[in-house]
């Protein structure tokens, strides 16, 4: 689960309301992938067989559970103990041994003492329980001592991880940390029954398996916002027609006792209460309301297990739906990632693909390294026209993670949440040198797993949080160090600029004109909206943008090739300014198109920012940038050389730019390869060196 630790070591630096998010985003995905098997998963209604139904002919066990996870559910424990005793209903009540609270005696010995039950939860409930076969051998030790301290026969994970096979450290008489279906765990593989069985160990010792079989109410109240009991009515129903046990987990630190106050982790205690009361009204004398200790005992009894012949448990697999093999967003990536698989020779090298000109930059380098021997693993992000391009590029890839808009608190989540959905690609794969051009999930899940990163870097005002700096960082050798986010025995520079490294490659294909319905005798203008998404927009070069778009259209000779940053871009675009398309105008290619390509046919171009400016300039294209953030090294540097024009204000619009033909120079006179051998070698010096460490220990 590399997905998850790297959750649980950012969860203390991450604010409530931003995990919650989170899991919110994953939740929705998750409800409308899995809705075939959650809530109701008809293949977990078979019984084990011989199963010979509950005691005194009760249609169906009851099971009522409490995980106590704080100070304020500690608080709660009496009050809740108390309403189940009103309606007439026992219950387990589990605590952390060494969590964020202390567990007093007294309150363990009143529960036991008014009928209740006490169990053990986890250990510190951190989720690094599981974190290795050592591990968790180790931290047993100190739960088996708890379990005897307290007489508890029961165990439950923190997070609902669980691993059968190694349960049998615990002396215990049951485990309570699965469920039959239940797709916003952490992880999410259920036992597929609602029956509790008999897991047999060696020597003929054993343990029973108690999943739970209603969703928990912080899942369903909190992170699925219901305000109503309806899907555990359903689910109960269904149970009952089953001749099932419903298990119900409900935590007291979640459960608001007052009629006002309620934060945003409660839901008022009256939505348990109404359900507890639908079980004892609708059912009444048809359940068999049992602690967990006493349904572990029956099974123990009869030593019921899921296999077929009662003597083999069969491990646990994740469920997967047939349709998600086309939804990669929404699994685990566990197939190949790369055209070159290993041969042995030399080490794999991870290139992360996050926005589109990363593809058109990394496509030599990929050949390069390619050419030298080295296995690649390539994965790309779902986002802008990132994959598309890839595709055009004939490069391999597997697709992870998408773009979240422009809220700021997405963008984060986004980011982090990409980072687990890389963790098995790395771990896989093993990378020695992972590279990208500002793939911040990339960098962040590559520290996590001790992975040395190359970032390259062409803009110094970008911001890489502590979480997200780089092991070294490259960089035109315009960019002054001190503007870099590595320190000087961590920064590399090649000559030239970002743009170097491909154009040398560029050849003029005039297919294109055709495929767009111009003519070399328009006078061809491509223009790029501000990206307005960006961390770094600034306003103004929305206003520059549509003083040029206004000037453009009124000369008669202009066709203008328009290339919105997205699709959403592009239709607000089209709705705030249809004038600009009359008679075409203004067009809006249909589909990813090769850039340098329409740069190079263009007489002018106009952008707000970006590596379209540079492409101009290195081409020898008239560029003029919009863009008023903050002004880079680069971007200075082609100012002064006179192959980029600023426009700073509404005035410099008609002072500045220029609608005219331009006259076409060889890609010979203004290219060469010098900045992509350059990079390439740096990269091998950084293998080299990685992997003599390595074999050194």
């Amino acid at each position: 689960m590399p997905a998850n630790r790297l959750y649980y070591h950012l969860k203390p630096y991450l604010p409530w309301r931003f995990r919650m998010a989170l899991r919110r985003i994953m939740a929705r995905r998750k409800r409308k992938a899995y809705q075939d098997v959650w809530p109701i998963n008809e293949a977990a209604g078979r019984p084990p067989a011989s199963w010979p139904g509950w005691p005194d002919g009760k249609r169906f066990a009851f099971v009522l559970t409490h995980d106590v996870e704080s100070q304020k559910g500690l608080d709660r424990c009496l009050p809740l103990s108390e309403l189940d005793a009103s309606l007439g209903f026992r219950s387990s009540f589990n605590f952390i041994p060494e969590g964020d609270y202390i567990v007093p005696p007294f309150l363990r010995e009143r529960l036991i003492k008014n009928g209740f039950e006490v169990g053990v939860h986890d250990l510190k409930h951190d989720g690094f329980l599981y974190r290795s076969r050592k591990n968790f051998k180790n931290h047993a030790q100190q739960i088996n001592k708890y379990l005897k301290e307290w007489d508890a026969k029961g165990f439950r994970s923190g997070f609902m991880h669980h691993n059968l096979e190694w349960y049998e450290d615990l002396d215990i008489l049951y485990d309570a940390s699965t469920f039959d279906t239940d797709p916003f765990e952490p992880q999410p593989d259920g036992v597929d029954t609602i029956f509790p069985f008999w897991v047999p160990g060696t020597n003929g010792s054993g343990y029973v398996e108690l999943p739970y079989t209603l969703i928990q109410d912080f899942s369903l109240f909190v992170v699925l916002k219901e305000n109503t009991i309806d899907i555990w009515k359903k689910k109960l129903d269904w149970i009952v027609s089953k001749g099932g046990m419903a298990l119900l987990i409900v935590h007291p630190d979640y459960t608001n006792f007052s009629n006002s106050g309620l934060t945003a982790d409660e839901f008022p205690v009256k939505l348990y209460e109404d359900f507890i009361r639908y079980v004892r009204e609708t059912y009444a004398g048809l359940y068999w309301n049992v602690l967990p200790r006493e349904a572990a005992e029956l099974v123990r009894s009869r030593k019921l297990s899921l296999s077929s012949d009662h003597t083999e448990f069969k491990p646990l697999t994740p469920y997967v739906r047939p349709t998600e093999q086309s939804r990669p967003d929404l699994v685990t990536p566990s197939i190949d990632l790369t055209s070159s698989r290993r041969n042995g020779s030399k080490p794999s090298i991870w290139i992360d693909l996050d926005n589109t000109p990363h593809v058109v930059f990394f496509e030599p380098i990929i050949d390069e390294l390619r050419a030298r021997g080295f296995p690649l693993t390539i994965t790309a992000r779902d986002a802008f026209q990132v994959c598309e391009l890839a595709d055009q590029k004939k490069i391999p890839y597997k697709k992870i993670g998408r773009h979240y808009g422009k809220n700021r608190f997405l963008k984060v989540a986004g980011v982090l949440y990409r980072a687990m959905q890389l963790a098995p690609v790395a771990l896989r794969e093993k990378p020695v040198l992972s590279l990208s051009h500002g793939a911040r999930s990339q960098i962040v899940i590559s520290n996590f797993l001790q992975i040395p990163t190359l970032l390259f870097a062409d803009y110094e005002f970008a911001e890489y949080p502590p979480l997200m700096r780089p092991t070294w960082e490259m960089a035109p050798s315009v960019i002054p160090d001190e503007a870099l986010c590595c320190d000087r025995h961590h920064i590399k520079k090649y000559p030239g600029i970002k743009e170097d490294v491909y154009a040398w490659k560029f050849k003029p294909d005039a297919v294109l004109l055709r495929n767009l319905g111009l003519d070399e005798s328009n006078l061809i203008i491509t223009a790029r909206p501000p990206a307005t998404e960006a961390h770094y927009h600034n306003p103004e070069s929305e206003g520059l943008f549509t003083s040029f778009m206004e000037m453009a259209c009124r000369n008669p000779n202009t066709r203008i090739v328009l290339l919105p940053r997205n699709k959403q871009q592009g239709e607000f675009i089209r709705s705030r300014w249809p004038q600009w398309f009359v008679q075409n105008k203004t067009i809006i290619p249909g589909g990813a198109l090769d850039g340098l390509n329409l740069i190079w046919h263009s007489d002018l171009l106009v952008s707000g920012g970006g590596t379209m400016n540079r492409e101009a300039a290195t081409l020898g294209v008239p560029v003029y940038s919009i863009f008023r953030g903050s002004i880079g090294a680069v971007d200075r540097h082609l100012q002064q050389s006179g192959r980029l024009i600023l426009v700073e204000t509404p005035e410099d619009v008609a002072g500045k730019i220029r609608l005219e033909k331009r006259v076409r120079k060889p890609v010979a006179e203004t290219t060469s390869r010098r900045s992509l051998d350059h990079i390439v070698n740096t990269i091998e010096e950084l293998v080299e060196k990685i992997s003599a460490k390595n074999q050194r220990g």
